[in-house]
């Protein structure tokens, strides 16, 4: 009998151990006896199916995977048109309760937070779906002589609605940004696929940045969350470029971006007191060797040009004062260098949205840029086009 004991004993230990090092998902369908039920792991590139299984006849079924590293989503699914979204972690254990014939619409979950979010962020994007398909169904049945008397009011009724959606979304992520479900919240769509939440939209933008930042701390490996942080800083990128050029342009015909920076002898030397001159506005650092060979390009078009009315506003990308002096000296450098020694995080270079060094800017007598990246015969051939 003490054998059997510690031996029953020893089994339900083992399961228990068992259980804590696995991801469960189980649960009961009513009316889906003997009908397959299949385990989709939802990856960027397209799902992946994990595992099927007959239901049981009273309408059980259960799924058993290995201890995820990190969270993760998967689609719960009896056919093409019904399936349920879950977010898995480790070792959950998953509870799903429901019926056959509203399976993707009425269901119950049960030990998983994450599960439990995503049921209800899909519950609040149907609903905004729903109101805006009737209320786009409405106008577009209207006559023709109606829509334009209708087209505000419906505009406003569809602006208010998103907007509130919105407001919803941004706090529930501010609140969930340590967990996958705000990632979900933010690709949610409309009945066209449309986003809702727009990353190009700054004011939603924070949304994404503090999921992306929040989750990167936690899972920086994880596809998503990559996915998530390059899309961020992709569109971050991108709108910094747009607002440098379009400042450029608007100022093309005024006033350049203004620079004043420290030369060698510590006096401060403003870009805008070379007005009346051509000026090469010019990027680089000592310590590229593709900068000191431009460098040496330079010396030769700039005795050539110097007594025409030519000069060199050249900023140093560096760290060091000492290095950048002895470097200055070594290379007999004879213009205006300056530099704010913040390496590559350079406020001038920034202001001008430098990609790369060596980089220039030609600056008319007038003080508008009428050359970019014009290095050696190019440079050349437009000076003395100019001068």
């Amino acid at each position: 009998m003490k054998k059997i004991f510690w031996l029953s004993l020893a089994v339900v230990l083992m399961a228990g151990c068992s259980d804590k090092n696995s991801l469960t998902i189980e649960g009961n369908i009513s009316d889906a006896g003997n009908n397959k039920i299949f385990l989709y792991q939802m990856a960027l590139s397209g799902d992946v199916l994990i595992d099927s299984l007959k239901v049981k006849s009273n309408g059980n079924f259960k799924f058993k995977l290995d201890a995820l590293g990190e969270p993760a989503f998967f689609k719960l699914q009896l056919s093409p048109n019904s399936f349920i979204t879950l977010l898995g972690d480790t070792t959950e254990h998953i509870t799903v309760k429901g019926q056959k014939s509203s399976f993707a619409k009425n269901y119950a979950i049960e030990g998983s937070q994450g599960s439990a979010n995503v049921k209800m962020l899909n519950g609040k994007i149907i609903a905004l779906r729903t109101m805006v398909d009737s209320l786009t169904n409405i106008y577009n049945s209207l006559p023709d002589t109606e829509k334009e008397a209708r087209a505000e009011a419906v505009s406003q009724e569809l602006e208010a609605a998103i907007g509130e959606y919105k407001k919803w979304i941004g706090e529930f992520v501010l609140a969930n940004t340590r967990s996958f479900a705000s990632y979900y919240a933010l690709f949610l769509t409309l009945s066209d696929n449309t986003p809702v939440m727009n990353i190009w939209d700054k004011n939603d933008q924070m949304y994404f940045a503090a999921s992306g930042t929040s989750l990167n701390m936690f899972y920086p490996q994880a596809e998503r969350v990559k996915q998530l942080c390059d899309m961020v800083l992709a569109v971050k990128a991108e709108q910094r470029k747009s607002a440098m050029l379009e400042k450029l342009t608007s100022e093309a015909n005024s006033a350049i971006p203004e620079i004043k920076e420290k030369d060698v002898n510590g006096n401060e030397i403003a870009l805008s007191s070379l007005h009346g001159k051509v000026v090469l506005l010019s990027f680089c650092a000592t310590w590229d060797e593709a900068s000191r060979q431009e460098n040496r390009n330079l010396k030769r078009i700039y005795n050539k040009y110097r007594q025409r009315g030519f000069e060199i506003y050249q900023v140093y990308l560096e760290r060091s004062k000492v290095l950048w002096e002895s470097m200055l000296l070594q290379d007999e450098i004879p213009w205006i260098s300056v530099t704010d020694l913040a390496y590559t995080n350079s406020y001038p270079a920034r202001l001008y949205n430098v990609q790369k060094i060596p980089a220039n800017y030609l600056i008319s007598r007038d003080g508008d840029i009428i050359g970019k990246d014009l290095f050696n015969d190019m440079l050349d051939d437009k000076l003395r086009q100019l001068l």
